[in-house]
């Protein structure tokens, strides 16, 4: 009995004289997401805060607390996100979720009854609608421009050098409409003359006609851009074509080759090719690090997504919950990343960043 009631005793000592690292939970972070859907967007981003996140756990993590990153694949499908958000709120103990990562799956989130009841953040969604949470106490916390911020930009740009009136092509994909309809409310309120305004179909349809057309705009992402873009070239061969970031030039190019040299996009975050600032260069070497692979738009912002979370993750005391990770983000104030400034708050302090760039004649982007 002397000898059970020692060693109990000893195994309790050694458990409080752990080192608290080895006894403090672990941070777990879900998502659910498009990873097995014909675009690249899904699996890049997933890429970039997967490797942000392993060289935290790296280093030791964070105050001593590894980051758990748990991804459910929805393929882009509303309902899919929906049941996995359900199966990460029943079996997981997450204290934040990142959030989908188009327009529909997002909406679908934010919608959820069950998780407005929570405390838990939809954070850093790598898409530019928006969402309308005014109506529960969800927390949608968005760091990227949004649809509308990204048609300023193309209409800006244009004003330099167009002469002729608009076509706006809505293509496929799964922020096609969301973006499409942003760019539409801004053409009118700047009272913009549009030639066309439809489908692919319909731009497919569409009979000749006199008055010339100085810019296409096609809504969508690579493949959904695709068909609109080689009518484009065909039938407006002087016009400049435009697309909105959701278009991965790398797929592009690889669907229509030089059919794609020119087309302006406009990016959402600092060039990843670039090696100006110190987060490009870390972003860069850790990609080489943990993924071997370069890195792009996608992967650029799940970095910037995943250090914002980490740097709120620093500022909570003691044990995790939703409650105080949501707290810590709303109270993280400004981080810098160059030219691009993002908050929670979303307010003058911040400066969504949005940019307009070209596929160059190599395939790349022009930076």
């Amino acid at each position: 009995m002397r000898t059970s009631y020692c060693l109990a005793a000893a195994a309790l000592l050694a458990t409080l004289t752990l080192p608290s690292s080895l006894l403090a939970k672990d941070l777990i972070v879900g998502q659910s997401l498009d990873l097995s859907g014909a675009t690249n967007l899904g699996k890049d981003f997933s890429n970039g805060i997967r490797t942000y996140f392993d060289s935290v756990n790296a280093r030791g993590g964070v105050r001593g607390r590894k980051i758990q990153f748990i991804q459910l694949d929805d393929a882009g499908h509303a309902a899919e996100a929906q049941v996995n958000i359900e199966k990460l709120l029943r079996e997981q103990d997450a204290d934040v979720l990142i959030a989908p990562t188009s327009a529909e799956t997002l909406s679908a989130a934010a919608n959820m009854p069950t998780l407005r009841s929570t405390a838990l953040t939809l954070l850093g969604a790598p898409t530019g609608a928006e969402v309308d949470a005014s109506g529960g106490s969800l927390r949608v916390v968005a760091l990227r421009a949004t649809f509308r911020e990204e048609a300023k930009s193309l209409l800006d740009a244009l004003r330099t050098f167009n002469d002729g009136s608009l076509a706006l092509v809505r293509g496929e994909g799964p922020d096609a409409g969301a973006s499409h309809s942003a760019l539409r409310e801004e053409v009118q309120a700047r009272q913009l003359k549009m030639a066309f305004e439809g489908t692919t179909a319909q731009w497919a349809a569409r009979k000749p006609s006199a008055e010339r057309i100085g810019a296409v705009i096609i809504s969508g992402d690579a493949i959904g851009v695709m068909a609109a873009l080689q009518q484009a070239r065909r039938i407006t061969p002087q016009a400049i074509l435009m697309g909105f970031s959701t278009v991965d030039h790398r797929t592009l190019i690889e669907l229509v080759g030089a059919t794609a040299k020119g087309m302006m996009l406009t990016q959402v975050v600092p060039p990843p090719g670039k090696t100006i600032y110190p987060f490009q260069r870390e972003h860069r070497a850790l990609m080489k690090q943990y993924r071997d692979e370069p890195p792009s738009q996608h992967t650029l912002e799940g970095y910037i997504v995943a250090r914002f979370l980490v740097a709120a993750y620093e500022r909570v005391d003691g044990e995790p919950t939703p409650a105080k990770v949501s707290s810590a983000l709303r109270a993280l104030g400004v981080m810098d990343f160059g030219p691009m400034r993002i908050s929670s708050r979303n307010d003058s302090s911040s400066s969504r960043y949005t940019d307009i760039t070209a596929i160059s004649s190599k395939g790349g982007l022009v930076e």
